[in-house]
């Protein structure tokens, strides 16, 4: 790149939280299409990063919560689906979509199903699109070996549990239901994830996603800054989650030790990492080639 390093990581630091285009374009002068191979080259590389350090099949997720928003762009509406750990806040994946479709949502789910410890207790809260239930029975299923010849049947984990929080649009009702699993085991990994007064519900990923339009002026529904394509806006989304992820201490996560509060990343409560990282370390983290790599 011919651009300063320190530079670059300064722009894509204002990037990440929130700060719009136009202004990185007036104060540094730089070119947007400079800007704009800025954010695909560092979004493709946090992508690689988000799936080697969260996809590997290693965490007990607990609680998972899963939404979907919508933003307009400059060609028409675009839809995100994204899925979080309730108990350390990791956002585990998400996809942009030019529609609410099945694609979308599958993407999400085998990816969360890639980060599961298989056959591992996991209950999932969803709102009342019957896609993510679907999705959901058709990954989160394993094999069951007889010794007979042919293919092995497919079983829905045992400990898999699926809530809906349905939004009614009168009278300001909610309907919260089990879709799938038992009552008791998924209140039981309600309380063990959100605490004694935890409750079937979305919260949490809406609380997420709130923050993700703070940090994404394309996601705010009155804005100026409408994303003008789809790959470049997941681009930009995954240069923000690992920012969520391993940037960006969050309080709800701080715990005591030595008698100090020390605050955590979502991926130092998940066990991913031991600090905070910067921009930089992110930018300059190797991820390793995959093992079918000539």
């Amino acid at each position: 790149m011919k651009t300063d390093l320190d530079v670059v990581i300064l722009v894509l630091t204002l990037l990440i939280f929130g700060c719009p285009v136009p202004a990185i374009v007036m104060a540094f002068k730089i070119d947007e299409r400079t800007v704009a191979d800025w954010i695909d080259k560092a979004g493709e590389h946090a992508q690689r990063v988000q799936e080697h350090q969260v996809c590997q099949g290693q965490l007990d997720l607990g609680q998972v919560q899963a939404d979907e928003i919508w933003c307009r762009s400059q060609r028409g509406v675009l839809w995100l689906a994204t899925a979080m750990s309730v108990a350390s806040r990791l956002l585990i994946w998400g996809k942009v979509a030019s529609g609410r479709t099945d694609e979308m949502i599958a993407e999400v789910v085998q990816h969360v199903h890639r980060a599961a410890r298989l056959q591992s207790p996991i209950l999932w809260a969803t709102d009342g699109f019957a896609t993510w239930k679907g999705q959901i029975l058709r990954f989160f299923r394993a094999a069951v070996h007889t010794g007979r010849r042919g293919r092995p049947r497919l079983v829905e984990w045992a400990e898999l549990h699926i809530v809906q929080v349905v939004k009614r649009t009168y009278g300001e009702r909610i309907e919260r239901r089990l879709a799938f699993g038992d009552l008791f085991e998924a209140l039981h990994l309600i309380e063990v994830t959100q605490g004694k007064r935890g409750t079937v519900n979305t919260a949490f990923v809406e609380r997420l996603n709130a923050t993700l339009r703070t940090w994404l002026p394309a996601l705010t529904r009155r804005s100026r800054h409408a994303g003008s394509l789809e790959q470049r806006l997941e681009r930009h989304f995954f240069l923000t989650v690992a920012a969520y992820n391993f940037i960006r201490p969050h309080r709800s996560l701080r715990v005591q030790v030595d008698g100090r509060w020390v605050e955590r990343t979502p991926g130092m409560a998940a066990g991913l990492t031991d600090h905070p990282w910067t921009v930089e370390e992110l930018l300059g983290f190797r991820v390793p080639p995959p093992h079918n790599a000539a």
